[in-house]
């Protein structure tokens, strides 16, 4: 079956669910996630939802409105038994094993990023509230072995000073723990709006490209990443592809060639 990957910003409550995986999150036809990509192992999560942008007037984020936000919902969720129960022994054990393996830091490090991740759902949450649909894309940024951070993809109209702010927890349990945030004011299209490209070109890239196994957005590079079939990948056809369907989506297009097919159950 063909796929549409519908990628938005999506950001997981559960702390092993970047196991293993890149920072491309997908969802499928029927917009529940799948596991093909890895932050989509099967998913817990918060997909911002956003409201029609206004697009005339500046956006300035206000770090401290959004620290009293987070501060607020921690007051009223008891993060130590959420994260102790949303995960078996067994996962709470093996999780940073797999995570050290992929991104390469030591195991000690995967252990307090995969807690980040567990207790960082109210805190994402304060920040996609504040910034509405001026919101594109959230994700954790696993790749960085020096830095654990959560990367905001916003419309350029936002003004962040300074881009990057770090929040400190203040529940007991994890007040020796901190979140690097970073408004990265890149983008001009809304979170809608890509996703609205997303589902207008897909017909037509079937059409043109059979093979065609999934199209999704990349957080990180700010792209739309078409995968097409080719079990002899072509460097000078897959460049020519590329440009055919940045055009045709209106929108910068990846595209990656794969040798199996993607199966879907």
């Amino acid at each position: 079956m063909n796929k549409i990957c519908r990628t938005t910003s999506l950001i997981f409550s559960a702390a092993f669910l970047s196991i293993g995986c890149s920072n491309i999150a997908h969802l499928s036809e029927t917009n529940s996630p799948t596991s093909q990509t890895a932050q989509a192992i099967p998913v817990k999560g918060v997909l911002t939802s956003v409201s029609a942008p206004t697009l005339d007037a500046p956006v300035v984020v206000d770090w401290q409105k959004i620290e009293a936000a987070a501060d607020k919902k921690y007051e009223d969720e008891p993060l130590a038994d959420y994260y102790l129960n949303i995960l078996s022994e067994e996962e709470r054990n093996g999780a940073p094993w797999f995570y050290a393996q992929d991104f390469n830091v030591s195991i000690e490090e995967a252990q307090g990023r995969l807690l980040l991740q567990g207790i960082s759902s109210p805190l994402i949450n304060s920040i996609t509230e504040h910034l509405g649909a001026n919101v594109a894309a959230v994700y954790y940024d696993n790749n960085d072995p020096d830095e654990f951070s959560i990367k905001v993809t916003t419309l350029t109209k936002v003004k962040a000073v300074p881009p990057k702010y770090v929040y400190h927890f203040k529940q007991k349990e994890f007040e020796n723990y901190s979140f690097p945030i970073y408004i990265q004011a890149i983008s001009d299209k809304t979170h809608q709006q890509i996703v609205a490209l997303q589902e207008k070109a897909w017909p037509e890239i079937l059409k043109r490209y059979p093979d065609a196994q999934s199209i999704g957005f990349s957080p990180m590079t700010n792209t739309i990443n078409v995968t097409i079939y080719r079990p002899t990948p072509n460097e000078t056809e897959r460049q020519r592809i590329e440009n055919e369907l940045t055009e045709l989506v209106g929108y910068r297009v990846i595209v990656e060639f794969t040798k199996n097919r993607i199966t879907t159950v």
